[in-house]
């Protein structure tokens, strides 16, 4: 039968007879990067009961989030560089094994996890900080007007120790990439129209019919080198593509249009944007006189496809269509966006603002800016 109450004020709370805390993962020993995204969570068992324990006393959401974390050796509030709410954030919560021995944990929270008389509730914080160094921590709570410690010799000492290490922070030369080839494929069309003269009658010889031209679609992906850091979990604003805010237009975060041999090489910066969808540059119309045969050419074309921006979130990915020239000078050259963007692992540690410079029609390297 369940005899835990609510603390209405009816009952005095008298003492905890539990009140310890762990970390998430189980452990009393935390390590984190002090990059101001990683998290540890902290798990604060506590339970309170009237006088002599006779009564347990389920606490109301207000009673559990007055808790406090606070340094066991000052017992004063935390640093203000250590910080901690309710919140779980996405990034892994436990710095790797290459690191320090320790399994990664990924707790979900926001609930006492049990209001049965016998079992402590809990109450979760998540901690994280920007400041290089060890802290030992423990929890404090004021009840009734009573005021407990979990380190006290009542609670056995409980306590945490949390050590932070120097964050990654990435350069360009902490990337390599991976290029896949001929992800999707097709066809364009292509108007074409001739109008030449002839000596004899009629006089002209006409030509109107569709052309059916190749496009490739490859994709790049940027990724961490493996002995720099770990895997992308998020990418920050990408800025300075032709188009940034708009993915209902065809150029959205396009930043190239030029040509190599005649043909139309078009870049395209995803991040982590993974849709089907239309992408591609403007109509095109041109006529040309060819005087030496004394025939007019007019052409007209779209290059825009349908295709899939990339399959992968776990990188920085690339695009970039390729499109069969079907007259010389058909297409041109416009003058090359340099995008930049920034991302997170999966620990939270970030990059540096990279720009992407393209060399070539097919390469392209990072640069810090």
């Amino acid at each position: 039968m369940n005899t835990q109450q609510k603390n209405n004020g009816s009952d005095k709370i008298a003492g905890l007879p539990t009140f310890n805390l762990i970390l998430a993962d189980g452990s009393r020993e935390g390590h984190l990067f002090a990059n101001g995204n990683m998290q540890v969570g902290v798990v604060i068992n506590i339970r309170a009961s009237t006088v002599m324990a006779e009564k347990p006393i389920f606490l109301s959401p207000e009673q559990l989030d007055s808790i406090e974390l606070i340094d066991k050796i000052t017992h004063e509030k935390l640093p203000i560089e250590w910080e901690y709410d309710s919140e779980e954030n996405g990034y892994l919560h436990q710095i790797p094994i290459s690191h320090t021995g320790a399994r990664d944990a990924h707790l979900h929270s926001g609930k006492n996890l049990s209001s049965n008389a016998e079992a402590p509730q809990q109450k979760i914080y998540w901690l994280k900080t920007k400041k290089i160094g060890t802290i030992t921590i423990t929890a404090r709570v004021t009840l009734d007007g009573k005021t407990f410690l979990a380190d006290d010799s009542e609670h056995a000492g409980s306590h945490i120790v949390i050590t932070s290490y120097k964050p990654i922070v990435y350069h360009a030369d902490n990337f390599e990439f991976i290029t896949e080839k001929s992800v999707a494929n097709g066809t364009y069309d292509v108007k074409l129209h001739s109008d030449q003269s002839t000596p004899g009658p009629p006089g002209h010889n006409i030509i109107n019919r569709i052309n059916h031209l190749p496009w490739i679609q490859n994709n790049y992906y940027i990724i961490p080198k493996k002995e720099s850091g770990y895997p992308v979990h998020d990418i920050g604003e990408i800025r300075n593509t032709i188009n940034d805010n708009n993915p209902t237009q065809y150029d959205y975060r396009r930043f190239t249009h030029h040509t190599r041999a005649e043909h139309l090489y078009l870049w395209f910066l995803w991040g982590q944007y993974s849709a089907k969808r239309t992408a591609g540059a403007d109509y095109r119309h041109f006529f040309n006189y060819e005087r030496w045969n004394k025939k007019e050419v007019t052409l007209d074309a779209t290059p825009q496809v349908e295709i899939t921006t990339t399959p992968r979130v776990d990188v920085v990915s690339l695009s970039r269509l390729y499109f069969e020239s079907p007259y010389p000078g058909f297409w041109v050259d416009e003058s090359n966006q340099i995008p930049q963007f920034k991302l997170h692992d999966i620990y939270g540690n970030e990059s540096v603002v990279l720009k992407i410079i393209m060399d070539d029609a097919d390469t392209f390297h990072l640069q810090e800016g």
